[in-house]
C-alpha cells in the first residue's frame, strides 16, 4: 500500500521577477500532472498576469490583485501603484482572465485584539519559507471570498517577492475567515520557491533579481 509519492521542488537561487516565466512553466506542468484546471496568479501591476495569459493557454486563469487606488511606498523606484491601475492592461486581461480585486485578508486579522502584531508574526514566519508562499495563500483566500473558487477546491497558486513570480504551490481553497479552522486554506505541495527567500527593502537587487525598469511606468508621479 502506498504511503505517499515522490515529487520534485525547483529551487531558485534568488527571489524576484527574473523567475516569473519559469514559475509559470512549472505551474503548468504540475497542473497537467494533477489534472488541475485553474491557476491563481498574484499580480499587482498586471505584468505577471499578462505573461500568464500568454503562457498558460488551456487553463483557467484567476488574477488576484489589491484594491484599486492602493500603493506601495518607498520601493527604491518611487511609490508603486498597485491593484492593476493601468486601464489598458486591466481591460486586456479581462478578455481572457477572471480578475479579483480585494483587500489582503491578513491586514486586519488582529483588529479585534487592538494591537496590530498578529499579522506581522504570520508574515514573518511565512517569509522564512518564502514570502511568495504567503502571497499564494492570500490570493487563493481572496479569490474564494469573491466566489471565484469554492472551499476545498484544489488549484495552483503563483506568487512572488515584491514584483514578478518566484513561488508556486498546490493550494486547497478556503475563505479567509476560516484560516485557522479545520476548513482553512492548505498548502498541499510546493512546486517551486527561492532557496534564499529574504530580500532587501527598498529593493537594491543583491538578493532580489529582475528587471525593475519595466515597472517604472506604474510609479506614482509626484
Amino acid at each position: 500500500m502506498s504511503i505517499g509519492e515522490k515529487k520534485s521542488i525547483y529551487y531558485f537561487d534568488y527571489c524576484g521577477e527574473s523567475n516569473t516565466e519559469k514559475v509559470l512553466e512549472l505551474a503548468k506542468e504540475r497542473a497537467k500532472e494533477m489534472g488541475i484546471e485553474k491557476i491563481v496568479i498574484a499580480s499587482e501591476t498586471g505584468l505577471s498576469a499578462q505573461k500568464a495569459a500568454t503562457l498558460l493557454n488551456g487553463l483557467s486563469i484567476i488574477v488576484v490583485t489589491s484594491a484599486l487606488g492602493s500603493k506601495v511606498e518607498n520601493t527604491g523606484l518611487g511609490d508603486l501603484l498597485i491593484g492593476i491601475a493601468d486601464t489598458t492592461i486591466f481591460q486586456n486581461l479581462q478578455k481572457t482572465c477572471t480578475i479579483v480585486r480585494g483587500t489582503d485578508p491578513f491586514h486586519n486579522i488582529n483588529a479585534p485584539f487592538r494591537e496590530m502584531t498578529n499579522d506581522k508574526i504570520i508574515r514573518a514566519i511565512l517569509h522564512c519559507i518564502s514570502s511568495g508562499v504567503g502571497v499564494c495563500m492570500l490570493s487563493v483566500m481572496m479569490a474564494t471570498d469573491q466566489g471565484v473558487l469554492t472551499t476545498g477546491e484544489r488549484v495552483i497558486s503563483c506568487g512572488g517577492s515584491f514584483l514578478g513570480l518566484d513561488t508556486a504551490c498546490v493550494v486547497r481553497a478556503s475563505n479567509s475567515v476560516d484560516l485557522f479552522t479545520e476548513d482553512g486554506v492548505i498548502v498541499e505541495e510546493i512546486v517551486c520557491k527561492p532557496r534564499n527567500p529574504k530580500y532587501e527593502w527598498p529593493i537594491n537587487q543583491s538578493l532580489w533579481k529582475g528587471d525593475l525598469d519595466q515597472y517604472r511606468k506604474f510609479m506614482l508621479k509626484k
